[in-house]
C-alpha cells in the first residue's frame, strides 16, 4: 500500500487508503511547482471518488455528470490540463498548486 508523504488526519488517511490511484497523483503533485500566476489552462476537470463531476474546455465548452443524491463526494480533485492542482477532503486541503489560492489562504491563517 502506498502512503502519502504529508501529515494528514487519520480520517483522511483512512479514506485515501481506499483510492491508491489518487494517492499516487497526490504524491506526484507534492513535488511539482505551483502553477504560475498567469497560467491559463485549456482543460479544467473536477473529480471525486465516483469519477468526473464537471469540466470545461478552452473556456467555452462545459460538461458535467449526473449523480444520485446519495452519491456524496468523499473528496474533490481539480485537474488543470491533466495535472492535479487542488485536492481536498471536506475542509482539509491536501494539495494546492494555485498560487492565488495559496496567497488567499495564507492571509486567512
Amino acid at each position: 500500500m502506498q502512503t502519502i508523504k504529508l501529515n494528514l488526519s487519520s480520517k483522511t488517511s483512512l479514506l485515501l487508503s481506499q483510492y491508491p490511484e489518487w494517492v499516487e497523483r497526490i504524491d506526484r503533485a507534492i513535488s511539482q511547482e505551483p502553477f504560475k500566476i498567469g497560467y491559463s489552462s485549456h482543460i479544467v476537470e473536477v473529480f471525486d471518488q465516483h469519477g468526473l463531476l464537471a469540466g470545461r474546455v478552452n473556456g467555452c465548452f462545459s460538461y458535467e455528470s449526473t449523480r444520485e443524491p446519495e452519491q456524496e463526494s468523499e473528496f474533490i480533485a481539480w485537474l488543470l490540463d491533466g495535472e492535479l492542482a487542488l485536492f481536498y477532503v471536506g475542509s482539509e486541503l491536501i494539495i494546492n498548486r494555485l498560487q492565488i489560492l495559496a496567497t488567499a489562504f495564507g492571509e486567512l491563517l
